[in-house]
């Protein structure tokens, strides 16, 4: 089967290079140039998009392009129960993840925020307070190569509170590297608009 058509995959396009994301696998690949290449021109002869995303994870709606951080991440207060859960979360995630299959925890994520969320915007308190709480869990522990359970932690602490966001999975070439952060609307709330501008989203949950 065409790799473009299968269900189980995520991929974009970036300055003429095709980016796989094999879910079921937990792995990135490319193509060699040849059939990169034939593939490139396929879409563009055909008028498709350069972006799909998996079958299972149909492309969510309300997601757009970064373009402000949420200054909960910069300012408020200190509230160690806040603290104490963000890093509760982090840590229960990663054991997830370890355990299960990467496909399942990212289907189970989307079935939560979906279920369990109503609309609200960033401005909401409730994502104010876990937006402090994950950025001073930094001073805890290390959020080094975390970024995906953090994320997954963030958007589950929302939705725990009603509140639905989008984790992005983005990845750049030059060299090659994946990222991972969480939006409301336009909104990036645990990391930097200059870092995410820097990847092209491939999957958005």
């Amino acid at each position: 089967m065409d790799l473009l058509e299968r269900g189980d995959l995520a991929w974009c396009e970036i300055d003429g290079h095709l980016i796989f994301l094999d879910i079921a696998n937990d792995r990135y690949f490319c193509l060699p140039d040849a059939r990169n290449r034939q593939a490139v021109e396929r879409l563009d002869r055909l008028s498709l998009t350069h972006w799909r995303q998996p079958s299972s994870l149909p492309s969510p709606s309300g997601w757009t392009t970064p373009a402000t951080a949420c200054p909960a991440m910069r300012e408020g207060a200190f509230r160690l129960t806040e603290v104490a859960r963000a890093i509760w979360v982090q840590r229960r995630i990663e054991r997830r993840l370890a355990l299960r299959s990467f496909a399942s925890v990212l289907i189970d994520l989307r079935h939560t925020l979906d279920a369990r969320c109503h609309v609200a915007g960033p401005f909401h308190p409730a994502v104010q307070r876990a937006v402090r709480a994950f950025e001073l869990s930094r001073l805890l522990r290390t959020a080094a190569d975390r970024c995906l359970p953090r994320s997954i932690a963030l958007a589950l602490c929302l939705a725990g509170r009603g509140v639905r966001s989008h984790v992005v999975l983005g990845v750049k070439l030059a060299p090659f590297g994946a990222h991972c952060w969480v939006q409301i609307g336009d909104e990036v709330l645990n990391d930097s608009v200059e870092e995410v501008l820097r990847y092209r989203p491939i999957l958005i949950v």
